[in-house]
């Protein structure tokens, strides 16, 4: 009888793999269905999430110099690259001329095809400049505060620079700092770091939710002049720039905002499995105290 109803157990059970690709066309259906009104990430219509991004970005005078500090980390990085790319969107449209820098190697990963992507759409060596990886963390941008800034990542001048050198050459001749956060280099480190060494240089922020805890005071206190610190805030930021935007070149965001369906099955998904875990762990706790009675 026992062997019987193993065979009958078998014979009901799914074939292996079959949850993963079902989850996986989930996941595609989701993706694919339209942008759910009352499933909006961005707030709706009359939100003002993201507007002091905006602003803050809006109000520098003309052909502004921002130093952007591009230090995300892998791993977050999906949940604000819509925002990110979106700022420099933005900032290419204003007119800025922007310097990238980045103090942790995965920052640096991410920094490269930013600067490429912004290249290939056509800003020039007039507009963007790389200035490259900075090994030593905290320390490495203490050191950054002190010095001329006359070089790119291979040893070159560009105009860029050479704009940045007729007033001063430091942090001090930048208009905005906005710093794209997500490890151990981000806000926090601009603040207390940068600020008491420069501190007529306004710092704005992109940072992933985990983050807002830490960096929230900061926004409260008027040290941060602009964030954008949850994925809501995020995709009202991107969906403004991009609804403003160009069509074409750096001005152009190059993406659409996350959907927000395929977020909501994934965490579904998610808590499912979890919840499938805990009560699997459970129920085996149970039968092993039960048998434990027994003997």
């Amino acid at each position: 009888m026992s062997e019987a109803r193993r065979g009958v157990g078998r014979g009901r059970r799914l074939p292996r793999g079959i949850l993963p690709l079902a989850l996986i066309a989930a996941l595609a259906i989701a993706w694919l269905v339209p942008q759910l009104p009352f499933l909006s990430l961005g707030g709706g219509a009359e939100s003002t999430l993201g507007d002091d991004l905006h602003v803050a970005i809006g109000s520098l005078p003309d052909q502004p110099n921002v130093i952007v500090d591009m230090d995300p980390d892998l791993g977050t990085y999906p949940e604000i690259r819509y925002a990110t790319r979106a700022a420099l969107a933005d900032l290419m449209a204003v007119g800025s001329r922007v310097a990238v820098v980045s103090f942790s190697t995965e920052g640096r990963a991410i920094a490269v095809a930013e600067i490429a992507r912004l290249r290939a759409a056509g800003a020039g060596p007039d507009r963007l400049v790389d200035l490259g990886f900075r090994s030593g963390g905290e320390a490495a941008l203490v050191q950054l505060t002190g010095q001329p800034l006359d070089r790119d990542v291979s040893g070159a001048t560009s105009p860029v620079l050479d704009q940045l050198q007729e007033r001063g050459g430091g942090l001090g001749a930048f208009d905005l700092a906005l710093v794209v956060g997500g490890g151990d280099m981000g806000p926090r480190s601009w603040i207390e770091q940068v600020e008491p060494r420069v501190p007529h240089l306004p710092v704005a922020a992109i940072t992933p939710t985990f983050l807002l805890p830490q960096v929230q005071p900061y926004r409260e206190a008027g040290q941060l002049v602009a964030l954008a610190g949850t994925l809501p805030e995020a995709v009202a930021y991107g969906a403004s720039v991009a609804g403003g935007g160009a069509t074409s070149g750096p001005e152009r965001v190059p993406e659409q905002p996350p959907n927000a369906l395929a977020i909501l099955v994934g965490m579904l998904v998610a808590l499912a499995v979890l919840l499938e875990s805990g009560m699997s762990g459970l129920v085996g706790g149970l039968r092993g105290a039960s048998r434990g009675r027994r003997g």
